[in-house]
This record gives structure tokens, C-alpha cells and sequence, in this order.
């Protein structure tokens, strides 16, 4: 194994790895030909991957990674083995190598990736990504990282030792490479906008789709967006994409926040609240007021 990991190293760099798996990321928002730029073809050593959650962000991703064309999709695992043959079919995994239930990935690691995409439900993300860690793979796991401190935690403590085997971990926030949020805030960054003096974030969107079935704890673990102990509630799972953008444009995180939310529309599944409302205190008493919605709202689009 230590053998194996060494002629790896030599082959594949946390650098080449990060700069793959980003630009996959990247690919998500952004055209190339939007920006006028060719799309150039890979040419390094293929990277084998396992995935871990086969649904739609697993979906997504995989085919991003395909598209790179630097990274074969050589093992998946879902609770769901409806689900991880899904995947499997669509990107080749070949049928010995999908598996399903809560230890699936375990049998993900045991044939051996170069790196693991957990793209599970949050409440998983910790205990998959230290395994991975453990096995010397790479690592790129889905945002939320965890639904709670302890979860946090570990996942931080996971990216340090990643780092100690010089092991990419990667967090999946797809608007940090986005080059016109990083474009904007290159701008905010060097003084455009002059000194904040508040700020105001939001994340208002229609409601999710119910996947059938919606009781029971299998149904729990399908509709998982909408449970509170697997997603992390939306403001973890959904809003943390607007909460962390807003403390990208303040360099640092918030010092303290002061909010509610509540169940108010979108009753018929979950226990996820479908609305919050927070205002973070920011460094030199800059106040930021956040608000997001799970539903259709009057006079919207969806609404």
C-alpha cells in the first residue's frame, strides 16, 4: 500500500489534483466559450475516482468529472443500490463495483481510488471523508462539510491530516471559482466600494422536489434535503452558499449572529424550517441581514 501511495505521488500532485477537480467545479457555472477561452484537452495521468451518493449532486458531478476527461469514475456507492446502478450505467462503473447501503463506501475505498467525491446526504460527510483520509485518497466533499460543530471538526481536523500526506482536500464551493465572483470581489477587495457600512445577503427560491417514498426512514433518507438531522436544515445545506460568499467579500468570518426561522409554507415533508432571517456581526461593526426562503413567493417567477 505505502508503495502504491508513493508512485501515485510521483504521478499525480495535490497541485494537479486541485487544479482537475477545480476546474471540473468551475464547469458548473461557467461556459468556457462564454469567456472566449477553448476548452483544451487533458493530457496527464488519469485519475480514478469513487463516489459516494449517487443522486443528483453525485449525477452532476461524475458527469463534470467526465467531461474534464482527466478522471475515470471507477467505483459508487449509494444507500440506494437503484440509484448507485443508475450512475453506474451512465458513466461505466462497472456492475462488481457499485455498491449500496450505509457502508458502501468502505467498499468504495477497498478497490483502491485515487480520490473519493462524497457527495452524500451532509449528515455523512465527516465519518466518509476521514475514511477516505485514512486510505490516502485525495478528497472532495460536497458542501455542507458537516450539520453541526462536532461535525466541523472533523472535518477539519481530516483536512490537516490530508495535508500532512500531502492529500488534496477540497470542499465544493462552486462560486469560489467562478471568475466573475472572483472578479467582483477582486474589485470589492481592493477598495471599489470603499469601506461597508452594512450589507444586506439573501437566498429566496421555490421549493424542492419530493422524491417518492416521502415516510418512513428510507423515505427520510431520499427527501434527506428536508430533514433537519441529515441536511443540517436549509440554512446549512442551501444558504451557505450566500453566508459564505458574504464572508469571502469580509475576508473573515462573522463574530456573532443573532436570528430565527420558522415552518410557515412547505409543511407536507420534512421538518425542515422553510425561512430564515439573521443579522451577522461582522468586524468593525459592520452588520450584515440575511434572509432566505424554501418556497414559492408572491410576485416571484415560481410564484
Amino acid at each position: 500500500m505505502k508503495q502504491r501511495f508513493e508512485a501515485f505521488g510521483r504521478a499525480l500532485s495535490r497541485r494537479t489534483f486541485l487544479a482537475g477537480a477545480g476546474a471540473a467545479a468551475g464547469l458548473a457555472l461557467v461556459d468556457n466559450s462564454a469567456l472566449g477561452q477553448q476548452t483544451a484537452a487533458f493530457n496527464g495521468p488519469t485519475i480514478k475516482i469513487g463516489i459516494v451518493g449517487c443522486g443528483g449532486r453525485g449525477s452532476f458531478m461524475a458527469n463534470l468529472f467526465r467531461q474534464h476527461g482527466g478522471y475515470e469514475i471507477a467505483a459508487a456507492a449509494d444507500y440506494f443500490q437503484d440509484r448507485a446502478d443508475v450512475l453506474g450505467e451512465k458513466f461505466g462503473v462497472p456492475a462488481g463495483h457499485r455498491f449500496a447501503g450505509l457502508s458502501g463506501y468502505k467498499r468504495v475505498l477497498d478497490t483502491k481510488p485515487d480520490a473519493l467525491v462524497v457527495t452524500s446526504p451532509p449528515f455523512f460527510h465527516p465519518e466518509q471523508a476521514a475514511a477516505a483520509v485514512d486510505a490516502g485518497c485525495h478528497v472532495y466533499v460536497a458542501k455542507p462539510v458537516a450539520v453541526d460543530v462536532p461535525g466541523c471538526l472533523s472535518i477539519e481536523a481530516s483536512g490537516r491530516r490530508a495535508t500532512a500526506k500531502k492529500r488534496c482536500f477540497l470542499v465544493d464551493f462552486q462560486t469560489r471559482v467562478n471568475p466573475f465572483y472572483q472578479e467582483a470581489l477582486r474589485l470589492v477587495h481592493g477598495g471599489a466600494l470603499g469601506a461597508f457600512a452594512f450589507g444586506e445577503a439573501s437566498y429566496h427560491c421555490g421549493r424542492l422536489n419530493i422524491h417518492p417514498p416521502d415516510g418512513g426512514p428510507e423515505g427520510r433518507v431520499r427527501n434527506w434535503v428536508f430533514d433537519q438531522a441529515l441536511s443540517g436544515d436549509i440554512i446549512t445545506e442551501q444558504n451557505i452558499h450566500a453566508l459564505d460568499v458574504m464572508s469571502w467579500i469580509h475576508v473573515r468570518p462573522p463574530l456573532h449572529a443573532c436570528g430565527t426561522g420558522a415552518r410557515k409554507v412547505r409543511l407536507d415533508v420534512g421538518n425542515n424550517w422553510d425561512t430564515f432571517s439573521v443579522i451577522y456581526q461582522y468586524p468593525e461593526n459592520v452588520a450584515m441581514t440575511f434572509s432566505s426562503r424554501q418556497f414559492e413567493g408572491h410576485g416571484t417567477a415560481e410564484g
